[in-house]
C-alpha cells in the first residue's frame, strides 16, 4: 500500500468542504493509502505556530499519520525553539521549508541558522519547489548541509526537467507531486535513481487517483515502483522503525 509523503491539513479542502483529520483518514481509505505526512496549511499560509500546534494534536492517536513540523525564517529564534520540542517527537518524521523572507522560495540565507540548529535531528527536510528557481535555491540549501537529505516537493512544477541536471547532489531525493507529465517518472528514474524519488500527491488539492496513476501507468520496473510508492519513504522517513 502506498505511503504518501505529501498531504495538506486543514479544516477545509479546496472547494471550502469540510476536510480535517477524518478527511485524510476518508481518502485513504478510499485510495487504499497505508501512511500519510502531513504538514500544516496554516502553518505555511498564516500562523506557523499555531498550525504546527494544531497538527501535533491531529496527529497524537493516529497511528498512520505523521507530520511535518513548519519552519518560518521570519520567526527565526521560535522556529529554533519550537523544533527542539517537536522534533524529538516520533510523530514528527520532518521539518518543511516553504517560504523566504528576501525570495518567493526557501533560500539559504533565510534558512541557514535555522537548519545550523535543525541538524542535531538527523530528519530530512522537505523544500516546496514549484519552479526550476526553487530547485537552483533548494541546491545551493543542499550543497551547505551535506549530511540532510532534502526532499524537493513537487520537484520544479512545470520546469521538472530542470531539475534532472541536479542528481549529481546525492542529499536530494524528489516527491512526485505537481506535473501531471506522463514522462517525469520514467526521467526522475533514470536521472536521480529509483531509490531517491517518493510518491506525494499533493491533496486535497490534488487527485491522489491521478497522483497514483501517474507512477502506476510510468514504464518503470515493478521493483521501482514499489520504492517510489512506499519503500523509499519507510527508509528515508524511518517509517518501519515507528512502528
Amino acid at each position: 500500500m502506498p505511503i504518501d509523503i505529501c498531504v495538506h491539513y486543514g479544516n477545509y479542502d479546496c472547494l471550502g468542504k469540510p476536510y480535517g483529520a477524518q478527511g485524510v483518514l476518508g481518502q485513504m481509505q478510499k485510495y487504499r493509502i497505508e501512511t500519510s505526512i502531513l504538514f500544516s496549511a496554516m502553518a505555511v499560509s498564516s500562523d506557523f505556530k499555531a498550525g504546527n500546534q494544531e497538527l501535533t494534536q491531529v496527529l497524537q492517536d493516529q497511528p498512520n499519520l505523521y507530520g511535518y513540523f513548519v519552519l518560518n525564517p521570519n520567526y527565526e529564534d521560535e522556529s529554533i525553539e519550537a523544533m527542539r520540542t517537536a522534533l524529538n517527537s516520533r510523530k514528527f518524521v520532518a521539518a518543511a521549508l516553504f517560504v523566504g523572507d528576501s525570495q518567493p522560495f526557501p533560500n539559504l540565507d533565510d534558512y541557514d541558522t535555522i537548519l545550523n540548529a535543525y541538524r542535531r535531528f538527523a530528519k530530512p527536510v522537505y523544500i516546496y519547489t514549484d519552479s526550476a528557481e526553487a530547485v537552483m535555491a533548494a541546491i545551493e540549501i543542499a550543497k551547505a548541509f551535506p549530511t540532510i537529505k532534502f526532499i524537493l516537493g513537487s520537484m520544479g512544477g512545470n520546469e521538472w526537467k530542470r531539475t534532472m541536471a541536479c542528481s549529481k547532489q546525492l542529499n536530494v531525493y524528489l516527491e512526485t507531486s505537481g506535473s501531471f507529465d506522463a514522462e517525469k517518472i520514467e526521467e526522475a528514474v533514470a536521472n536521480f535513481g529509483d531509490h531517491r524519488v517518493l510518491f506525494g500527491s499533493g491533496s486535497p488539492y490534488a487527485d491522489p487517483v491521478s497522483a497514483l496513476a501517474l507512477v502506476q501507468s510510468s514504464r518503470i520496473p515493478r521493483e521501482s515502483m514499489e520504492k517510489i510508492l512506499g519503500e523509499n519513504a519507510r527508509t528515508v522517513f524511518g517509517l518501519g522503525a515507528q512502528g
